[in-house]
């Protein structure tokens, strides 16, 4: 999901301080009296090293290395050690932001006159269209009820489908309740606290689709009900797509699919075809600015009266027919899934 392509909209980014795996916190900005601390777990990358040439006799070339073995290869600049990213970066319209949040409880172990009770997370996503509140999902080790003991956090899993580009606002709001115990182990005072973070990044666009749809010669099919030379005219059209990767990483389209409209039927003329040849070729690959050329030869379906008044109606008008909608799917590197639909696709308008 997160990728380290453009800086955050949030805080100053802070280099993390674990590795995968572990929690790295994020800067806040409220006052350091705040218990509760906010963090989120991105996607991985390889950590980068830069070995010391060989014939170099004073240091040891162990000392420049992020991840010593004996079993990898210490003179490559990638290493097998994952590293987070240091803040969030942009995405791609068409796949799912994910992240985790987690609000950990880091009183000073010396301090045993405060606790904290009624921890909540809530989240919402604005978006350059709207601002929807989002469902979290708990963690295999939810919160306990009656609160956060030292050490211990509330996690929440968030996942978003991006469906429009432009700014992205994630908020997430934290609530609690502080208690200071008194004398005799009672509760002297408590009060009800809150703040709240945001989390900006981009949504951009990762495949281009055009689209150019060609009128064939009409096929002519018998028809009974207007007599024994009576015939019906059956549109065809061929639809093409040239599918561009503007992302910035390679992709893999794994399914390309017409959504025919009613009366139409669509047929694939593409790598998916089922063949007799077990040597054909699998998904394709696009590296970034690479194109890809699918067609489809739509056909109204003989006999099928839904949607036919509708297309009427609509090459009546102005000529043109809505053809139906493109659909497709593609995985990054990190195998992370895309999906793209398309509006309606119509013919060109006739002359």
């Amino acid at each position: 999901m997160a990728r380290p392509r453009a800086a955050s909209g949030a805080d100053a980014p802070k280099e993390p301080h674990a590795s995968y795996g572990k929690w790295h916190p994020l800067a806040l900005g409220f006052s350091s009296s705040s218990l509760i601390n906010l963090a989120s777990l991105s996607r991985p990358s390889l950590s980068y090293q830069s070995p010391l040439p060989a014939a170099n006799t004073k240091i040891s070339p162990q000392a420049s290395l992020s991840f010593p073995s004996s079993r990898t290869d210490n003179q490559f600049i990638l290493t097998p050690l994952l590293t987070l990213p240091p803040s969030f970066g942009s995405v791609y319209v068409g796949e799912t932001f994910a992240c985790t949040l987690s609000a950990n409880n880091e009183i000073y172990k010396d301090d045993t006159d405060r606790v904290v009770t009624s921890v909540r997370i809530v989240a919402e996503m604005q978006t350059p269209s709207s601002v929807a509140a989002l469902d979290l999902e708990p963690t295999a080790d939810p919160a306990q009820s009656e609160g956060l003991r030292v050490g211990e956090s509330l996690q929440k899993i968030l996942r978003h489908d991006l469906k429009e580009e432009g700014n992205h606002i994630l908020a997430v709001s934290v609530s609690y309740t502080e208690t200071r115990i008194g004398e005799n182990a009672q509760a002297a005072s408590g009060r009800v606290r809150t703040f709240r973070k945001l989390y900006q990044f981009v949504a951009q666009p990762c495949l281009s689709v055009r689209t150019k749809a060609s009128e064939l010669s009409p096929l002519e099919v018998e028809n009974k009900s207007l007599g024994p030379y009576g015939k019906s005219r059956l549109l065809r059209f061929a639809l093409e797509a040239q599918v561009e990767n503007v992302g910035d990483g390679t992709v893999v389209v794994k399914h390309t699919r017409l959504n025919p409209r009613p009366p139409f039927k669509c047929q694939s003329l593409n790598w998916d075809v089922s063949t007799s040849d077990s040597s054909s070729a699998g998904p394709p690959t696009l590296n970034p600015r690479d194109v890809l050329q699918v067609a489809f030869l739509v056909e109204q379906e003989e006999g099928r009266t839904d949607g036919l008044e509708a297309l009427q109606k609509d090459l009546r008008r102005d000529g043109r027919a809505i053809l139906g909608q493109l659909s497709i799917e593609w995985r990054g590197a990190m195998g992370d899934k895309g999906f793209l639909t398309t509006g309606n696709l119509m013919s060109r308008r006739r002359t």
